[in-house]
């Protein structure tokens, strides 16, 4: 697999937009606001930094900017820095639809102007990352350093490679030629935790998401493709309840074998 290049990720955002539903992102948002995830992240957030009241945060490569959202509205000053203009616009769309501000930044966070170097609080990306190879892949990591203040959080969110729903999903779309991603290598525990001690980290913790509620998000994934349709003719209740999204809950594998691992690691004074 390739890595994207900047119009082809241009063109993956422009899909997004195309099927932009202002009502689905909000629930995807809210959703987010919630989980394991998200929990774990502000627990940390709270512990090292506080109120985020008028904190300053920036997300790398934001995408539809979920959590610059999420931090926003609880009173942070959001920047967004993207080189994909089309991604900025989808961000734009969502805090507008809230009625949220952000400074919005077209950048190539490999060259970043002086002016946004140890400016920020929170220096914050989510499925960004794993896209490069070495050394990119440490160089981009080591962008989130550079925007932070002394003292201030770095979160780095990836997929997790001991999850391995998404790891098979992806090999079969990729023999399939429907993976549009390019390049994706998840990252380990293991491989994440070594990224915050070589960034110079402190209070390195490395936390996951729900297991059980990505399990489940994966099997309803499957069973809405033609394959399973084809083969399984016929619903059955107890199935479909037991492969219900419910209220999600913390477990002590969700650290290990969670969809999503994410680095949280204070930059030294």
């Amino acid at each position: 697999m390739k890595t994207i290049n900047n119009n082809q990720w241009g063109d993956v955002w422009k899909n997004d937009m195309h099927a932009y539903d202002a009502d689905s992102e909000l629930m995807s948002m809210n959703i987010e606001n919630v989980s394991v995830r998200c929990e774990k992240i502000m627990h940390y957030v709270k512990q090292h930094i506080g109120d985020l009241t008028q904190k300053k945060s920036v997300e790398v490569g934001c995408g539809g900017a979920i959590y610059s959202q999420i931090f926003a509205r609880m009173g942070a000053i959001a920047t967004l820095i993207d080189y994909s203009v089309e991604a900025l616009e989808l961000a734009e769309r969502n805090f507008t639809n809230l009625g949220l501000d952000a400074d919005m930044i077209e950048t190539d966070v490999f060259n970043l102007s002086s002016n946004l170097i140890e400016k920020f609080d929170v220096a914050m990306s989510f499925g960004t990352v794993e896209h490069y190879r070495y050394p990119e892949r440490l160089e981009i990591c080591r962008a989130h350093i550079d925007l932070l203040r002394p003292g201030g959080i770095c979160i780095i969110s990836t997929p997790n490679i001991f999850f391995l729903p998404h790891e098979l999903l992806k090999i079969l779309l990729v023999r399939k030629g429907k993976w549009f991603l390019g390049y994706e290598g998840s990252f380990s525990p293991f491989e994440l935790r070594n990224v915050g001690h070589k960034l110079g980290l402190r209070n390195i913790k490395i936390i996951g998401s729900s297991w059980r509620a990505d399990l489940i998000r994966y099997m309803n994934i499957i069973r809405e493709t033609n394959t399973f349709k084809n083969w399984f003719q016929t619903t059955n209740p107890q199935v479909d309840a037991l492969l219900s999204p419910t209220k999600q809950t913390h477990n002590w594998l969700d650290d290990f074998i969670g969809h999503d691992i994410v680095l949280l690691g204070v930059k030294d004074v």
